[in-house]
């Protein structure tokens, strides 16, 4: 592409952005906020493009996922607020977590990746809850239930030392579970 080109699509774009900016002025739609999702949403789809063109360039998983999380994130939040607000924090977190499993998936004789895919995932999930003492016991669970499956992973069957943290953090989702009161009234409360 020759300078001349460059300094055209360059243009074209920022007239663009404008045109965009006046708009959302003049209708009152959040098309500010849809266009800088966008553009995270572009700069993500580069770094997968990378990815998809060379698949030992794994690490560009991660911040080509987490900014489309943010992009889908922002436009979530410009298009319908109130479930931006709730739902926000969880779409982010998951798409973190989704670049680490896609680390994972290409390279599965790392382990590591399993780690914080879970503990995202599992922060994405604690996230969407409504507050109380349930996200506690979701987080330990969760966590308790990352450890557990890297325990059954080839290298948790050579090296043990994952299900220790899976105890300890499952055995504390289930107290907190039990403390916390959210089981009372339920099957699960009657037979604890």
């Amino acid at each position: 592409m020759s300078d001349q080109t460059k300094r055209i699509l360059l243009g074209v774009l920022l007239i663009a952005a404008g045109g965009f900016f006046l708009l959302q002025q003049i209708v009152e739609i959040p098309f500010g906020g849809l266009f800088i999702g966008f553009m995270f949403g572009l700069a993500g789809g580069v770094f997968l493009y990378f990815l998809i063109q060379d698949r030992t360039k794994w690490w560009a998983a991660i911040p080509g996922f987490t900014l489309l999380g943010l992009g889908a994130l922002i436009a979530l939040s410009s298009l319908f607020p109130e479930m931006g607000r709730r739902f926000g924090g969880s779409v982010f977190l998951a798409f973190i977590g989704l670049g680490f499993l896609v680390v994972y998936l290409l390279q599965k004789t790392q382990w590591w990746p399993i780690i914080p895919a879970g503990v995202l995932f599992t922060l994405a999930v604690v996230a969407g809850l409504r507050g109380g003492e349930l996200g506690g016991a979701v987080f330990f669970l969760g966590v308790g239930a990352t450890f557990a499956l890297l325990g059954l992973h080839p290298m948790g069957k050579k090296d043990k030392w994952p299900w220790i943290p899976a105890g300890i953090c499952l055995a504390l989702g289930v107290l907190i579970l039990v403390l916390s009161g959210a089981l009372v009234g339920t099957l699960a409360g009657w037979i604890w």
